[in-house]
């Protein structure tokens, strides 16, 4: 384009001068052709004739500057003009490429803000999942880059979230972050990948430091977080996958890590467990179970069984602790350990918990009815169901349905259950107890907070692990039994110990004063009417 109207303007000059030279000569050939004959026409005398030629030399020459003044000067004008307007286009031009740049640097402003967003979490500014991916494409993209992967979940955050609101949980997502950040150095980046999951990445660190970091993390997330209308203490489970050992590529990597988590979670909560590959086949069955155990409640495949409880002074039966089972026609009979925690998960253990808390209330109102007066039931509850609002509420309603009165029932807790909890479960805890409701501590002694709950809470029965029970062989053990039984009775509540099964281990809790005990040595769980049998048969040996 500018080739072309360079042409267009050389044109345009060489006719303009052209234009000029013509009339020039024109009027010189008009001149030198007639002006003599005009003159000697008019002029007869010589002198006179010399004169006039001069005159009209000088005319000539005034009427050509004349000509070529006017004809130069329209030239120039429209020159000028030209120019002005080339002026004038090119400061349009120039402002115009101004504009564009101002243009062009506000997209690409808002380039690299859709960027930020794009690779940015909102909630807490972190990086997100899709940065992740490309950091981990760099980094695996260097055959010689160690490191490891650490994928961290809140345990129960749905439910701190459920119960306590969306501004709480929010709050405390961006607390988590913020407290995580402050345990960085330098070699660490950390992810949010969405609700309450956060990845770890490191590079050239070796395993031993990658462990003892994770445990720093997770002494770190112990500690309470002070929102701004509550004080709420969470946990959390990590799986770490070590690169390139667990996996060469981004998505093997974070798939291995989240596997690992999963594990963790099995273990208990506040746990970390490192990826082997035994965990994938774990994972498939994990699945399937999950799976399951979604239509176990309805397929009426769930059962309780009861364990009967002794005091040991009269060796009398005082009451059942109700056991949840699972036999599944596909699967098999499937332990607790193995799907309650797939069931705390999913959020399956609300329904499930209220059925179990239902029959086991029905199964003891039943016994009353058959002149088995004075027996309780003790029902195992989930921490998922403490943090539901109305869970009292629940509770309250299946005894007004079953027509049993609270003192006969009693809700057993454990002690990491405590550890997890905040003041709304404790508040619940002391509701029920003020209805007549009998609170158990279970698992006493394999937390780290037990004398401190002891005290605030009002606990009726302290429950001995199986674990101290079948250790009893050794001095240190049975002098830690008999400390927790002595403590037990000082507070003013029963003590009871699980999973006796042999003569000795009863022999040893009488001598030392423990109230109750359940076990194989007398009892493992058994159905309900197996259990009203052993009732009966016990009421035969004792009159």
């Amino acid at each position: 384009m500018p080739r072309l109207r360079g042409a267009k303007d050389h044109d345009g000059a060489r006719r303009v001068s052209w234009r000029i030279t013509r009339i020039y000569l024109i009027i010189g050939s008009v001149w030198i052709l007639f002006s003599d004959q005009v003159t000697e026409f008019f002029v007869t005398d010589t002198s006179a004739f010399r004169v006039v030629s001069i005159a009209k030399g000088w005319a000539y020459v005034a009427v050509t500057a004349f000509v070529l003044y006017s004809l130069i000067k329209a030239s120039l004008e429209k020159t000028a003009q030209a120019q002005s307007e080339v002026i004038r286009g090119y400061e349009e031009l120039e402002a115009a490429n101004e504009k564009l740049a101002m243009a062009n640097a506000d997209l690409l402003s808002h380039q690299e803000q859709l960027r930020h967003l794009a690779l940015h979490d909102d909630l807490t500014g972190l990086p997100n999942r899709m940065a992740l991916y490309e950091e981990l494409e760099v980094l695996l993209s260097n055959p010689h880059v160690q490191g490891a992967l650490l994928f961290l979940d809140v345990d129960n955050f749905k439910y701190i979230n459920d119960s306590m609101g969306h501004a709480i949980g929010d709050e405390l997502l961006s607390g988590i972050a913020k407290r995580l950040i402050e345990r960085l150095t330098g070699n660490w980046q950390l992810f949010r990948l969405g609700g309450d999951e956060y990845v770890l990445l490191v590079k050239d660190c070796d395993k031993e430091e990658i462990l003892d970091f994770a445990l720093s993390l997770h002494e770190a997330m112990s500690d309470p977080f002070e929102l701004t209308t509550a004080v709420v203490q969470v946990s959390a489970c990590t799986g770490i996958a070590f690169y390139p050992e667990h996996g060469s590529d981004s998505e093997t990597l974070v798939k291995h890590a989240d596997i690992a988590m999963y594990r963790a979670k099995g273990k208990g909560s506040n746990s970390f467990v490192v990826f082997d590959e035994s965990m994938k086949s774990a994972v498939g069955e994990r699945l399937l179970i999950d799976q399951a155990l979604r239509g176990a409640l309805k397929h009426q495949e769930l059962s309780v069984l009861y364990q009967p409880q002794y005091e040991i002074e009269t060796q009398r039966i005082c009451g059942f602790e109700a056991l949840l089972r699972w036999n599944s026609p596909e699967l098999g009979s499937i332990p607790p350990d193995r799907f309650i925690p797939l069931a705390e998960q999913s959020g399956l253990i609300i329904p499930i918990g209220t059925w179990v808390l239902q029959q086991a209330c029905q199964f003891i109102k039943g016994l009353h009815e058959r002149g088995f007066a004075d027996l309780r039931v003790s029902v195992n509850v989930s921490v998922v169901q403490m943090r539901q609002p109305d869970f009292v509420d629940r509770v309250l309603q299946i005894l007004k349905d079953t027509k049993l009165d609270p003192t006969y029932l009693e809700i057993e807790i454990t002690e990491s259950m405590l550890m997890e909890s905040d003041d709304r479960i404790e508040s619940k805890i002391r509701d029920l107890k003020s209805r007549g409701i009998g609170i158990a501590l279970d698992d006493f002694g394999t937390g780290y907070s037990s004398l401190d709950y002891l005290r605030k809470l009002p606990i009726t029965t302290l429950k001995i692990d199986k674990d101290f029970i079948d250790d009893l062989d050794h001095p240190q053990t049975g002098i830690l039994v008999a400390g927790v039984i002595g403590v037990g009775k000082v507070m003013g509540m029963y003590v009871l110990a699980e999973g006796v099964e042999t003569s000795e281990q009863l022999k040893f809790l009488a001598s030392e004063g423990c109230h109750r005990f359940q076990g194989y040595l007398y009892s493992k769980p058994i159905p309900a009417h197996e259990a009203l049998s052993k009732l009966e048969a016990s009421l035969v040996r004792h009159q």
